[in-house]
Protein backbone atom coordinates (compact mmCIF):
# COMPACT_ATOMS: atom_id res chain seq x y z
CA UNK A 1 0.00 0.00 0.00
CA UNK A 2 2.47 2.20 1.29
CA UNK A 3 5.27 3.43 -1.54
CA UNK A 4 8.68 5.07 -1.14
CA UNK A 5 9.27 8.88 -3.15
CA UNK A 6 11.81 6.69 -5.06
CA UNK A 7 9.05 4.08 -6.44
CA UNK A 8 7.17 6.73 -7.89
CA UNK A 9 6.76 7.16 -11.75
CA UNK A 10 8.01 10.16 -13.67
CA UNK A 11 5.37 12.78 -14.05
CA UNK A 12 3.22 15.68 -12.31
CA UNK A 13 1.66 15.24 -9.62
CA UNK A 14 -1.26 17.03 -7.16
CA UNK A 15 0.59 16.72 -3.67
CA UNK A 16 -0.81 16.55 -0.02
CA UNK A 17 1.44 16.23 2.90
CA UNK A 18 1.13 15.99 6.70
CA UNK A 19 1.07 13.80 9.55
CA UNK A 20 -2.19 12.89 9.17
CA UNK A 21 -1.98 11.28 12.75
CA UNK A 22 -5.75 9.87 13.44
CA UNK A 23 -7.32 11.04 9.62
CA UNK A 24 -9.75 12.93 11.53
CA UNK A 25 -12.62 15.75 10.02
CA UNK A 26 -10.16 18.16 9.14
CA UNK A 27 -7.30 15.77 7.61
CA UNK A 28 -10.11 14.57 5.10
CA UNK A 29 -11.43 17.71 4.18
CA UNK A 30 -8.20 18.65 2.98
CA UNK A 31 -7.90 15.33 1.00
CA UNK A 32 -11.28 15.42 -0.38
CA UNK A 33 -10.30 18.83 -1.94
CA UNK A 34 -6.51 17.46 -3.01
CA UNK A 35 -8.38 14.59 -4.55
CA UNK A 36 -11.35 16.70 -6.29
CA UNK A 37 -8.11 18.99 -7.80
CA UNK A 38 -6.24 15.81 -9.24
CA UNK A 39 -9.65 15.01 -11.27
CA UNK A 40 -9.90 18.82 -12.90
CA UNK A 41 -6.09 18.66 -13.32
CA UNK A 42 -6.31 15.11 -14.83
CA UNK A 43 -3.47 14.40 -12.42
CA UNK A 44 -2.42 11.69 -9.80
CA UNK A 45 -2.83 12.50 -6.21
CA UNK A 46 -0.13 11.73 -3.88
CA UNK A 47 -0.65 12.10 -0.24
CA UNK A 48 3.07 12.35 1.45
CA UNK A 49 2.97 11.49 5.52
CA UNK A 50 6.00 10.53 8.35
CA UNK A 51 6.30 7.65 9.82
CA UNK A 52 7.54 7.89 12.94
CA UNK A 53 4.96 10.75 13.92
CA UNK A 54 7.61 14.10 14.33
CA UNK A 55 7.12 14.53 17.74
CA UNK A 56 7.40 11.46 18.48
CA UNK A 57 11.22 11.61 17.37
CA UNK A 58 11.66 15.32 18.13
CA UNK A 59 10.34 15.72 21.80
CA UNK A 60 9.71 12.04 23.12
CA UNK A 61 9.44 13.34 26.22
CA UNK A 62 6.66 15.45 25.60
CA UNK A 63 4.53 13.37 23.23
CA UNK A 64 1.56 11.34 24.90
CA UNK A 65 1.13 9.54 21.92
CA UNK A 66 -0.63 8.65 18.96
CA UNK A 67 -4.28 8.60 18.04
CA UNK A 68 -4.09 5.55 15.00
CA UNK A 69 -1.21 2.91 14.73
CA UNK A 70 0.65 3.57 11.19
CA UNK A 71 -1.64 0.51 9.67
CA UNK A 72 -4.70 2.16 10.34
CA UNK A 73 -3.22 5.35 8.96
CA UNK A 74 -2.25 4.08 5.94
CA UNK A 75 -5.89 2.35 5.64
CA UNK A 76 -7.89 5.76 6.20
CA UNK A 77 -5.58 7.57 3.87
CA UNK A 78 -6.29 5.11 1.03
CA UNK A 79 -9.51 4.95 1.44
CA UNK A 80 -9.80 8.59 1.14
CA UNK A 81 -9.26 7.95 -2.33
CA UNK A 82 -5.33 9.13 -2.95
CA UNK A 83 -3.87 7.22 -6.15
CA UNK A 84 -0.58 6.59 -4.29
CA UNK A 85 0.62 6.97 -0.39
CA UNK A 86 4.59 7.96 0.00
CA UNK A 87 6.16 7.80 3.46
CA UNK A 88 8.90 9.74 4.07
CA UNK A 89 11.24 8.38 6.96
CA UNK A 90 11.30 10.88 9.78
CA UNK A 91 14.67 11.49 11.25
CA UNK A 92 16.39 14.43 12.94
CA UNK A 93 18.44 14.75 10.48
CA UNK A 94 15.47 15.35 7.62
CA UNK A 95 14.24 17.25 10.58
CA UNK A 96 17.41 19.80 9.85
CA UNK A 97 16.78 20.30 6.68
CA UNK A 98 15.73 24.05 5.08
CA UNK A 99 12.15 24.22 3.55
CA UNK A 100 13.91 25.60 0.35
CA UNK A 101 15.96 21.35 0.65
CA UNK A 102 12.97 19.71 1.53
CA UNK A 103 11.04 21.00 -1.20
CA UNK A 104 13.24 20.95 -4.11
CA UNK A 105 13.91 17.15 -2.93
CA UNK A 106 10.02 16.65 -3.03
CA UNK A 107 9.80 18.32 -6.17
CA UNK A 108 12.48 16.37 -8.20
CA UNK A 109 10.88 13.00 -6.81
CA UNK A 110 6.82 13.61 -7.16
CA UNK A 111 7.00 16.19 -10.11
CA UNK A 112 4.90 18.61 -7.77
CA UNK A 113 2.68 20.80 -9.51
CA UNK A 114 0.28 21.36 -6.49
CA UNK A 115 0.49 21.22 -2.84
CA UNK A 116 -2.00 20.90 -0.83
CA UNK A 117 -1.58 21.57 3.23
CA UNK A 118 -3.53 23.12 6.35
CA UNK A 119 -3.19 26.71 6.50
CA UNK A 120 -0.89 25.86 9.66
CA UNK A 121 1.52 23.35 8.12
CA UNK A 122 4.87 24.05 8.41
CA UNK A 123 8.16 21.91 7.93
CA UNK A 124 11.94 22.15 8.01
CA UNK A 125 14.34 23.46 10.40
CA UNK A 126 12.11 24.72 13.39
CA UNK A 127 8.90 24.19 12.05
CA UNK A 128 10.21 27.87 9.07
CA UNK A 129 8.62 26.37 6.01
CA UNK A 130 5.23 28.01 6.93
CA UNK A 131 2.55 28.43 4.07
CA UNK A 132 4.18 31.47 3.25
CA UNK A 133 7.68 30.41 2.49
CA UNK A 134 6.34 27.42 1.07
CA UNK A 135 4.62 29.78 -1.40
CA UNK A 136 7.76 32.28 -2.18
CA UNK A 137 9.38 28.70 -2.68
CA UNK A 138 7.01 27.64 -4.92
CA UNK A 139 6.97 30.68 -7.31
CA UNK A 140 10.77 29.90 -7.41
CA UNK A 141 10.85 25.81 -8.42
CA UNK A 142 7.40 26.41 -10.55
CA UNK A 143 4.43 24.97 -8.29
CA UNK A 144 1.43 26.18 -6.66
CA UNK A 145 0.74 25.98 -3.00
CA UNK A 146 -2.84 26.06 -1.52
CA UNK A 147 -3.49 26.03 2.02
CA UNK A 148 -7.00 24.90 3.51
CA UNK A 149 -8.72 26.76 6.10
CA UNK A 150 -8.69 24.86 9.90
CA UNK A 151 -11.83 22.78 10.38
CA UNK A 152 -13.70 24.01 13.44
CA UNK A 153 -17.10 22.75 15.12
CA UNK A 154 -18.96 25.84 16.52
CA UNK A 155 -16.02 26.91 18.61
CA UNK A 156 -14.24 23.71 18.74
CA UNK A 157 -11.04 23.15 16.42
CA UNK A 158 -10.54 19.53 14.76
CA UNK A 159 -7.34 18.88 15.40
CA UNK A 160 -4.62 15.58 16.40
CA UNK A 161 -4.15 17.35 19.58
CA UNK A 162 -7.99 17.42 20.60
CA UNK A 163 -8.66 14.10 19.51
CA UNK A 164 -5.82 13.21 22.13
CA UNK A 165 -6.47 15.07 24.94
CA UNK A 166 -10.02 13.76 24.25
CA UNK A 167 -9.31 10.31 24.02
CA UNK A 168 -6.93 10.58 26.94
CA UNK A 169 -9.95 11.69 29.26
CA UNK A 170 -11.87 9.31 28.26
CA UNK A 171 -14.09 11.85 26.55
CA UNK A 172 -14.88 9.45 23.55
CA UNK A 173 -18.07 11.25 22.65
CA UNK A 174 -16.13 14.49 21.65
CA UNK A 175 -13.07 12.42 19.63
CA UNK A 176 -15.52 10.94 17.85
CA UNK A 177 -17.26 14.07 16.92
CA UNK A 178 -13.62 15.16 15.57
CA UNK A 179 -12.92 11.87 14.08
CA UNK A 180 -16.63 12.00 12.15
CA UNK A 181 -15.93 8.35 13.53
CA UNK A 182 -15.97 6.63 17.12
CA UNK A 183 -12.31 6.15 18.38
CA UNK A 184 -11.27 2.25 17.59
CA UNK A 185 -8.79 -0.28 19.76
CA UNK A 186 -8.15 -3.21 17.66
CA UNK A 187 -5.68 -5.75 18.26
CA UNK A 188 -5.26 -9.87 18.64
CA UNK A 189 -7.47 -11.43 21.07
CA UNK A 190 -5.21 -12.80 24.35
CA UNK A 191 -5.37 -15.41 26.84
CA UNK A 192 -6.30 -13.82 29.77
CA UNK A 193 -6.82 -15.39 33.60
CA UNK A 194 -10.34 -15.96 31.97
CA UNK A 195 -11.62 -14.41 35.16
CA UNK A 196 -14.48 -13.03 33.48
CA UNK A 197 -15.95 -16.29 32.32
CA UNK A 198 -15.74 -17.71 35.81
CA UNK A 199 -18.04 -14.49 36.87
CA UNK A 200 -20.17 -14.86 34.00
CA UNK A 201 -18.60 -12.12 31.84
CA UNK A 202 -16.17 -13.50 29.40
CA UNK A 203 -14.04 -10.78 27.51
CA UNK A 204 -11.99 -11.16 24.55
CA UNK A 205 -8.93 -8.94 25.45
CA UNK A 206 -6.43 -7.12 23.85
CA UNK A 207 -3.50 -5.21 24.45
CA UNK A 208 -3.74 -1.75 23.46
CA UNK A 209 -1.19 -0.56 20.80
CA UNK A 210 1.93 0.93 23.27
CA UNK A 211 2.51 3.58 20.93
CA UNK A 212 -1.21 4.77 20.91
CA UNK A 213 -2.05 8.06 23.31
CA UNK A 214 -3.27 5.85 26.53
CA UNK A 215 -7.04 5.79 27.30
CA UNK A 216 -8.41 6.57 30.27
CA UNK A 217 -9.16 4.12 32.51
CA UNK A 218 -12.59 2.48 33.11
CA UNK A 219 -16.23 0.92 31.79
CA UNK A 220 -17.17 1.77 28.01
CA UNK A 221 -20.38 1.12 25.62
CA UNK A 222 -18.61 -0.31 22.42
CA UNK A 223 -19.74 -1.55 19.53
CA UNK A 224 -17.41 -4.83 18.60
CA UNK A 225 -16.30 -5.85 14.83
CA UNK A 226 -14.75 -9.17 14.00
CA UNK A 227 -12.84 -9.58 10.59
CA UNK A 228 -16.12 -10.84 8.39
CA UNK A 229 -18.86 -8.78 10.36
CA UNK A 230 -20.88 -7.18 8.10
CA UNK A 231 -22.70 -4.95 11.46
CA UNK A 232 -21.83 -4.40 15.00
CA UNK A 233 -21.74 -6.27 17.74
CA UNK A 234 -23.43 -4.56 20.84
CA UNK A 235 -20.55 -4.84 23.63
CA UNK A 236 -19.72 -3.41 27.14
CA UNK A 237 -15.59 -2.92 27.18
CA UNK A 238 -13.43 -2.43 29.93
CA UNK A 239 -9.98 -0.32 30.14
CA UNK A 240 -7.66 -0.70 32.87
CA UNK A 241 -5.06 -3.23 34.80
CA UNK A 242 -7.86 -4.82 36.73
CA UNK A 243 -7.10 -3.36 40.82
CA UNK A 244 -9.78 -5.46 42.04
CA UNK A 245 -8.10 -8.48 41.45
CA UNK A 246 -4.74 -8.81 40.60
CA UNK A 247 -3.33 -4.76 39.10
CA UNK A 248 -2.35 -6.29 36.15
CA UNK A 249 -1.02 -4.82 32.54
CA UNK A 250 -2.86 -2.72 31.42
CA UNK A 251 -5.76 -4.63 28.57
CA UNK A 252 -8.76 -3.91 26.45
CA UNK A 253 -11.44 -6.27 27.67
CA UNK A 254 -14.74 -5.98 25.39
CA UNK A 255 -17.07 -8.19 26.54
CA UNK A 256 -19.48 -8.96 23.69
CA UNK A 257 -23.42 -8.60 24.40
CA UNK A 258 -25.34 -12.49 23.74
CA UNK A 259 -22.96 -13.95 22.45
CA UNK A 260 -20.82 -17.40 23.02
CA UNK A 261 -17.71 -18.85 21.13
CA UNK A 262 -14.07 -18.68 21.61
CA UNK A 263 -12.45 -15.54 20.44
CA UNK A 264 -8.58 -16.03 20.93
CA UNK A 265 -6.24 -15.40 17.86
CA UNK A 266 -8.63 -13.66 15.91
CA UNK A 267 -8.70 -9.60 15.36
CA UNK A 268 -11.10 -7.82 17.06
CA UNK A 269 -11.96 -3.81 16.48
CA UNK A 270 -13.54 -1.84 19.33
CA UNK A 271 -15.53 1.44 18.53
CA UNK A 272 -15.72 2.95 22.31
CA UNK A 273 -18.57 5.26 21.88
CA UNK A 274 -19.84 6.60 25.90
CA UNK A 275 -17.76 6.26 28.93
CA UNK A 276 -20.26 4.89 31.91
CA UNK A 277 -17.72 5.03 34.43
CA UNK A 278 -14.17 5.64 35.64
CA UNK A 279 -12.53 2.72 36.96
CA UNK A 280 -12.82 1.51 41.11
CA UNK A 281 -11.62 -0.80 43.31
CA UNK A 282 -14.40 -2.86 45.03
CA UNK A 283 -13.93 -4.92 47.93
CA UNK A 284 -15.02 -8.12 46.35
CA UNK A 285 -15.88 -10.06 43.76
CA UNK A 286 -19.32 -9.84 44.78
CA UNK A 287 -19.71 -6.30 44.80
CA UNK A 288 -17.56 -6.28 41.50
CA UNK A 289 -20.05 -8.59 39.38
CA UNK A 290 -23.01 -6.83 40.90
CA UNK A 291 -21.56 -2.89 39.47
CA UNK A 292 -20.68 -5.12 36.28
CA UNK A 293 -24.44 -6.00 35.84
CA UNK A 294 -25.08 -2.12 36.01
CA UNK A 295 -22.68 -1.30 33.63
CA UNK A 296 -23.70 -3.49 31.69
CA UNK A 297 -27.61 -2.74 31.52
CA UNK A 298 -26.68 1.05 30.81
CA UNK A 299 -24.22 -0.10 28.16
CA UNK A 300 -27.60 -1.81 26.25
CA UNK A 301 -29.37 1.77 26.66
CA UNK A 302 -26.86 3.27 24.80
CA UNK A 303 -26.29 0.87 22.40
CA UNK A 304 -30.07 1.22 21.74
CA UNK A 305 -30.05 5.03 21.31
CA UNK A 306 -27.42 4.66 18.49
CA UNK A 307 -29.36 1.77 16.99
CA UNK A 308 -32.26 4.28 17.14
CA UNK A 309 -30.14 6.91 15.57
CA UNK A 310 -28.87 4.93 12.89
CA UNK A 311 -32.24 3.68 11.91
CA UNK A 312 -33.57 7.72 11.53
CA UNK A 313 -30.83 7.90 9.19
CA UNK A 314 -29.00 10.44 12.31
CA UNK A 315 -25.52 8.73 13.85
CA UNK A 316 -24.94 10.28 17.56
CA UNK A 317 -22.13 12.62 17.79
CA UNK A 318 -21.02 11.78 14.38
CA UNK A 319 -20.88 15.58 12.18
CA UNK A 320 -18.96 14.54 9.64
Amino acid sequence: MAMTLDDLAPGERVVTIGTFDGVHRGHRRLLDRAVQRGLELGLPVTGVTFEPVPAAVLRPEAFSGRISTPEAKLERLAAAGLDEIVVVPFTRDLARWSPETFMTWLKEKTGLRELWVGEEFALGKDRTGTVERLTAIGAALGFRVVAVPRLTNGTEVVSSSRVRAAVMSGDVATARRLLGRPFRVSGEVVHGQHLGRSIGFPTANVVPPPALAPLADGIYAAWAWLPDDTAPRPAVAYVGSRPTVDDGARMVETHLLDFEGDLYGQTLATDLLERIRPDARFDSLEELVAQMEIDKAHARDVLTREQQSLHSGVAPSMTG
